[in-house]
């Protein structure tokens, strides 16, 4: 045998036709499938304990309340617009009506479209109170991007849209 041919023989071990396995062979298999369910029951239990509400930051829950505001006037929902107002607006003489609060977003929808928030910045949350920057545009109008400072307030463990 040439220098060559020896090499390359002692590089392709021969492995037996006739090799039996048995479960051992697949014990890894195994432990790798239970560290699998162990995390996705982990997963499961962990959502089940504490529901994805309760996960949220204080700031996201105050860009929900934000939302929710804008989208109760996209679609007319006076209860839900009430629902996500400050005690202080709701009991303010300025405060719209049912009827009057639809006749306007109704209106404002038919001639706009309907109002889309790309971002909230500066979003500040001190204690009971949070501020922050919604940018808003109409859809039928997204280069006209406005600004408007929002104030939010904690009453009874939920985050309310005040306007002061």
């Amino acid at each position: 045998m040439s220098r060559g041919q020896k090499g390359r023989a002692e590089a392709q071990p021969q492995e037996p036709a006739d090799v039996e396995r048995s479960w051992k062979d697949a014990w890894p298999f195994f432990v790798a499938a239970a560290v699998v369910v162990v995390a996705v029951a982990g997963i499961g239990i962990s959502h089940l304990i504490r529901p994805a509400d309760d996960r949220m930051s204080e700031t996201a829950r105050v860009q929900h309340a934000i939302n929710d505001a804008y989208t109760a006037r996209n679609t007319a929902d006076y209860a839900k617009y009430r629902s996500v107002t400050c005690a202080a607006e709701l009991s303010s003489d300025t405060f719209p009506s049912e009827q009057e609060f639809v006749e306007q977003n109704r209106s404002s929808t038919e001639e706009n479209g309907h109002i889309v928030i790309p971002e909230i910045t500066d979003l500040t949350v001190t204690g009971e109170r949070a501020t922050a920057q919604v940018h808003w545009h109409f859809d039928d109008k997204p280069d006209e991007t406005q600004v408007t400072g929002a104030v939010v307030v904690r009453e009874d463990g939920n985050w309310k849209v005040c306007t002061s």
